[in-house]
Parts: structure tokens; C-alpha cells; sequence
């Protein structure tokens, strides 16, 4: 029986698998600052890659560790969080590869807007429900049953397999960050976030920049004697979308969008009798990597573009000249890039061609993801290929098509063997 049988023979089981992992509470608590539910999905995972020959490692994330990489998300509470990695090894001979998928979710939200209980779990048509189902459960799931129908078909890889379970992506990727730490490395990566089947080579970089202004207060009754801070502030932002708007007109790549600059917060004021002292701004940028310089190179000139903007607002306002406004990267990420002429890119276009019987879309992620730990912290050359929509992560009534699941693990299955190679047919 061909691998497409045994996936359809066992479907069944499989679907199970990833129902289970659903209905399993594992929400982050305050973006991973106040904790995790995520060990109860831990147990599931570590069990059933016991079962299939991997060997476990269980180890917890620990800031005196990770603290040494940019864009690590420290204070978080990572007692009883495990991640979960298992090694499967190989016969020798083959390429390695990396599995990573992240067992945490969002929290639900207000469950009242749910149609259904959001640990449903459960098949309605073609789509089975359930909060983290396409964030990113049936992508991990996949994975692992992946791993379960080449033990089925009686192969042995040459290379080793490695499957990542982590925890806390959700709070800015710690547990992955403590895998590359702790000296996982392969010959390839894959990240399964939710691409629709698409292979994803690069994703786009992140800067979160709080900015504080001050002004000088009093009733506004006589405002032309104080200095309203929110006023300032909006000089500053529109800088900023002007240093935007000539990054789209200047910026290319061929995979991502320009860069852009979102004013997501902003706080200033007490009243509106009072001319505001203070105000404070939040913005999210996200840009692009370059392949002629390094992730960090690249991470320095945009910030540096950013703070050289407010600098020329600063100089050319007289109070801000004397009151400068306080400036700081509070959240970031590097992006990151995998060539499309990789081997890696070339297999996996080939083994989707056909599977799914059609020409693979290559195309890169807006936002971030692990990916970029991989190959930015531990060299390693990675793709983001998932699936479900990236429209259903965060939101209420979240599923995963089912005929994509299936396909996922004939995908990862193909891949995987082809990539590690094959030492023997029991």
C-alpha cells in the first residue's frame, strides 16, 4: 500500500489525533508573561512520539540562556511549560531535518461569539472547529502522523528527524529560540504555520517602538502657554509615514510587501479642559531582509532610519529640541530569507507538484514566525509550509479544512523521505 492509502486506511485516526490536541486547553496567559496551559498538549505529543520510536527530550525554557539573542522575550513565566522535542535517528548517510510546530494558542476571547465551544474539536463537513486548530495544531499533528505513516510503510530514514513541540510562540517564540540554544541543528527546516499549502521562503522583519513625548501642561482656557504633547506626537508620526511612504516607493522584493508603519496605541491626556503633558505612541513596523546584508545589519538600518526621522523632527521644533522624546525597541524579530534556488525549495515544489497535482505557489509570509529563528540564530535553511488559512488564526469560530491536513502528512511524508533518504523496506 502506497502512502496515499495508508493515509486514506487511517484517516480516521488521524483526524482523532488532531481533534485531541484541540480539545486540549493549551492558551498562552498574557502573551506568555503570565504563563501557559501548554503541558497538557506536551503529554499528548510526548506520548505519542514515544510510541513511535523518537527519542524525548523535555526541557524547559530558561531566560539566564536565551538572553544572549536579540529579540528574546524575557520575564516570561515558564514554569511548567515543557517543550517537547523528539529525535528520531537516522541510519546515517542522509540530510537531517527539522520539524517545528508550536502546541500553544491564543486565548478564545469572549466565548459567547464562538458558535460552538472552542475546544470542540470536532468535523462539521469537510472542516473540523476548534481553537488553535489552523494556529497551528493540525500542522503539528500533521507532522507527527507524517512521522506515523513512514513507520507504517516499514521504512528507515538514513538522515535523523527531528520534531520540534514547542511553547510560548505565541509570547514572541521562546521555545524555539531555547531549541536552537540548546544546539538543535539540521540540514533543513520546516515551520508549519498555516501558508495554504504554500511554500513560504521568507517572511517579513518587526520593530515595535514605543515613543514618549512630553509637553507642558495647564487649563486650556490658555493653551497657547503650554505645549501640547499630543501635538508633538503627531509631528513625529507623520515623519514616520512620510520615511513609510518613500520606503514603498524605494523598497522591492520579489516575495513580500513594502514596508510599513502602523500606529497601533496611542495615550496622552487627561481631560479635554487640560492641554496634555505627556503622550505616548506605539508603533509596529515591519520590513524586509536583503540578501547582501546580514538579519542584524539590516534590524540596525531600519531603526537607525527610524530614530535618524524623529531626530530631524526633534532638531526642527524648539521645545522638542530641549525636551526630546524617549525612544525604545520594546518587541522585535528579525526577518528572514531562504533563497528560492535552495535544494530545499526545489524538492519541496517538486514533492507538492505531485501530491496536489498542480504547480506549487512560492510566496513569502507578511507577518513573522519562528522561521526566523532557524535560520537567523541557528543557520539553518528553512520554509514555512502549513495548512489551513492564516485568516482563521486569533479569530472566533477557527477551523482547518480537513482535505488539507491530509495532504499536509502526504506532503511532509514525501518530503521527509525524500530529504533523509531511505535506508531499507521492512
Amino acid at each position: 500500500m502506497g502512502v496515499n492509502g495508508i493515509i486514506q486506511s487511517n484517516k480516521d485516526e488521524y483526524i482523532g489525533f488532531l481533534a485531541k490536541l484541540v480539545q486540549t486547553d493549551t492558551q498562552v496567559i498574557g502573551h506568555g508573561v503570565l504563563g501557559g496551559k501548554e503541558k497538557a498538549g506536551q503529554e499528548i505529543i510526548k506520548q505519542k512520539l514515544l510510541d513511535l520510536d523518537f527519542e524525548i527530550d523535555e526541557f524547559l525554557v530558561e531566560d539566564e540562556k536565551i538572553k544572549k539573542y536579540p529579540g528574546a522575550n524575557l520575564g516570561h513565566d515558564n514554569r511548567d511549560r515543557p517543550n517537547i522535542v523528539g529525535t528520531l535517528k537516522g541510519m546515517g548517510g542522509g540530510k537531517s531535518l527539522i520539524l517545528n510546530g508550536h502546541i500553544d494558542t491564543m486565548p478564545y476571547g469572549e466565548q459567547e461569539k464562538w458558535s460552538h465551544d472552542p475546544f470542540l474539536g470536532q468535523v462539521q463537513g469537510d472542516v473540523l472547529y476548534g481553537l488553535g486548530s489552523t494556529d497551528m495544531k493540525a500542522s503539528l499533528a500533521a507532522m507527527i502522523m507524517a512521522a506515523q505513516t513512514i513507520k507504517a510503510l516499514g521504512y528507515k530514514l538514513k538522515g535523523d528527524l527531528i520534531i520540534q513541540s514547542v511553547v510560548d510562540e505565541e509570547g514572541g517564540g521562546n521555545g524555539t529560540l531555547a531549541c536552537v540554544e540548546r544546539g538543535y541543528r539540521a540540514d533543513a527546516a520546516i515551520v508549519g504555520e498555516p501558508t495554504q499549502l504554500n511554500i513560504q521562503p521568507a517572511h517579513m522583519g518587526f520593530l515595535f517602538h514605543e515613543i514618549v513625548v512630553e509637553g507642558q501642561s495647564l487649563h486650556s482656557s490658555q493653551l497657547w502657554e503650554g505645549v501640547n504633547a499630543i501635538d508633538k506626537a503627531i509631528k513625529i508620526y507623520q515623519a514616520l509615514k512620510d520615511l513609510e511612504h518613500r520606503w514603498l516607493m524605494t523598497e522591492r522584493h520579489p516575495l513580500l510587501p513594502g514596508p510599513t508603519i502602523n500606529l497601533g496605541e496611542i495615550k496622552g491626556g487627561i481631560a479635554g479642559s487640560v492641554v496634555p503633558g505627556s503622550c505616548s505612541l506605539k508603533t509596529c513596523l515591519h520590513y524586509q531582509p536583503k540578501q547582501s546584508e546580514t538579519y542584524e545589519q539590516t534590524r540596525d538600518r531600519v531603526n537607525r532610519e527610524v530614530l535618524e526621522t524623529i531626530e530631524r523632527v526633534t532638531k526642527g521644533d524648539e521645545w522638542l529640541d530641549k525636551h526630546p522624546p524617549k525612544v525604545n525597541v520594546y518587541q522585535e524579530g528579525y526577518p528572514f530569507e531562504t533563497p528560492i534556488s535552495h535544494p530545499l525549495i526545489h524538492e519541496m515544489e517538486r514533492i507538492i507538484g505531485e501530491v496536489l497535482d498542480k504547480e506549487a505557489v512560492i510566496e513569502g509570509m507578511p507577518a513573522g514566525c519562528d522561521a526566523r529563528l532557524l535560520a537567523g540564530f541557528g543557520n539553518i535553511p528553512t520554509i514555512i509550509l502549513g495548512c489551513g488559512d492564516p485568516k482563521q488564526c486569533h479569530c472566533v469560530n477557527e477551523s482547518v479544512p480537513v482535505f488539507q491536513f491530509l495532504s499536509l502528512i502526504e506532503i511532509y511524508v514525501q518530503f521527509i523521505i525524500s530529504w533523509c533518504g531511505v535506508e531499507s523496506i521492512d
